[in-house]
C-alpha cells in the first residue's frame, strides 16, 4: 500500500500514556497467561509457549506460599532444618494443597505443551506462525450466548478467562490461596487480550483511513472538495492558488506513484 506522508504526520495521533500501559500488560501478562493456557489451548507457536519460562513461574510459586509464611528465612540454607520445627503442616497444607496440586497439573500441561511443539512443522518452511497463541478449545467454539456462538475475541477476553475466575472465586471462598492466584491471573489475561484486539483494531483503521486519504487526497488538496464528498476526510492546512501547483504539491504526499494515472 501506498504510504501517505500527510496522513501520518497530521492525523496518526500516538497516546502515549494509553500505548505505555498497554506495553506493560503485554509485558507483565505473559507469565500468568501462560498459567492459564496450557491447560485450555494446545499447539503453541515456538516463540510464543516458553518452556524455561514455565519452569520459571513454576519455581516461583513453589516457593512462594513459604516465603509468605516464613519471609526471608526461606532463603536461608538452615531452613529446611528450621521448617520442621517451626511449621502445622496440617494448617499449611489446609490452605495449600490445591495450590500445589495445581502446579502439578501446570507441570504436566507444560511437558505436553512442549512435546507439541516440537513436533509441530517447522516455522523456517513457512508452515507455522512462530507467534501462535495456540488453538482454543473447541468447546468453547459450542457455547451459545443470547442465541450466537462466540468468536475468537469474546472467548480470549471473556470465556476463557471466566472459567478460571469462576473457578477462583469458589476455591477463594474455601479458603483456598490457589483462588486468589487464579482470580488475579484471569483478570490480567483478560486484560492483556483486549489490549492485544485494541492494538489490532487500531492497526487496520490506520490501514483503512490511510487507503481513505490516498484516494480522497487530489478531491481535498487538489479540488477543494468538502469532507461530506471526500467520505469524512478533509485537508487541514494552507494550500497554493493555482491547482497545477496544488497538484504537483500534492504528488509529495505520498511515497509513491500515486498521481501518475490522475
Amino acid at each position: 500500500m501506498k504510504k501517505n506522508l500527510y496522513y501520518r504526520t497530521v492525523y496518526k495521533r500516538t497516546n502515549l500514556v494509553k500505548e505505555t500501559i498497554l506495553a506493560y500488560v503485554q509485558a507483565f501478562s505473559s507469565y500468568p497467561r501462560l498459567l492459564l493456557e496450557v491447560f485450555i489451548r494446545r499447539n503453541f507457536g515456538e516463540r510464543y509457549f516458553s518452556f524455561s519460562g514455565a519452569i520459571t513461574i513454576l519455581a516461583i510459586l513453589i516457593i512462594l506460599p513459604f516465603y509468605w509464611e516464613f519471609g526471608w528465612a526461606v532463603f536461608d540454607e538452615r531452613f529446611f532444618r528450621y521448617i520442621n520445627h517451626h511449621i502445622n503442616w496440617g494448617n499449611f497444607l489446609g490452605h495449600y494443597f490445591t495450590w500445589y496440586l495445581f502446579l502439578a497439573g501446570f507441570l504436566y500441561m507444560s511437558l505436553k505443551r512442549e512435546a507439541e511443539v516440537s513436533r509441530l512443522p517447522s516455522v523456517y518452511d513457512f508452515k507455522r506462525f512462530s507467534l501462535s497463541t495456540g488453538l482454543i478449545h473447541p468447546r468453547f467454539y459450542d457455547l451459545k450466548l443470547n442465541g450466537k456462538y462466540p468468536s475468537e475475541r469474546t472467548i480470549s477476553i471473556w470465556l476463557e478467562p471466566g472459567l478460571f475466575f469462576g473457578i477462583g472465586f469458589l476455591l477463594w471462598v474455601l479458603d483456598q490461596e490457589l483462588g486468589s492466584l487464579l482470580i488475579i491471573c484471569s483478570i490480567i489475561y483478560s486484560l492483556s487480550y483486549s489490549a492485544s484486539y485494541h492494538q489490532g483494531d487500531n492497526f487496520v483503521m490506520d490501514k483503512i483511513d490511510e487507503m481513505i486519504c490516498n484516494e480522497e487526497l487530489v478531491k481535498a488538496f487538489v479540488h477543494d472538495r468538502n469532507s461530506d464528498e471526500t467520505r469524512g476526510f478533509s485537508f487541514q492546512g494552507r494550500r497554493p492558488a493555482d491547482p497545477e501547483t496544488r497538484r504537483k504539491v500534492a504528488e509529495t504526499f505520498v511515497e509513491d506513484d500515486l498521481f501518475l494515472a490522475l
